[in-house]
């Protein structure tokens, strides 16, 4: 089945928050619920030029990660009746927004993020060596 946007969320940190059902039917009337929460991060060449180990690195970080990094949350439930497939993605989406959207809409989420998946992609390519 194809991912249906349900909502898009412009963050106070500017950054754009768009949540997908992406549910898939699996036998007679049950389904796999999945409920997934993607933000584009734009990469930020200043934040890898702060760091020496990562300037170091800064043609393989950009070549690696692109011009932006995807974080990507996702919630499932499987074997669920498709009577209570609503009402089990509106549970996921209210956790997620209750829950995780507060996290996602600081000032300084996007650094992290980015700071965490340069250092996953540098012992990444360190491990390849």
């Amino acid at each position: 089945m194809k991912p249906i946007l349900i909502k898009t969320i412009d963050l106070e940190n500017h950054l754009t928050l768009k949540i997908y059902d992406e549910s898939v039917k699996m036998i007679g009337d049950r389904w796999m619920v999945n409920m997934v929460a993607r933000i584009k991060v734009p990469l930020d060449e200043a934040l890898i030029q702060k760091s020496k180990d990562f300037s170091a690195n800064k043609d393989k970080i950009k070549k690696a990660l692109g011009q932006e990094v995807v974080f990507e949350h996702k919630s499932n439930r499987i074997f669920v009746d498709e009577n209570d497939k609503e009402s089990i993605f509106q549970e996921m989406y209210d956790n997620f927004i209750d829950n995780i959207l507060p996290y996602l809409s600081r000032p300084n989420f996007p650094e992290r993020f980015l700071l965490k998946t340069i250092r996953e992609e540098i012992k990444r390519q360190l491990h390849k060596r």
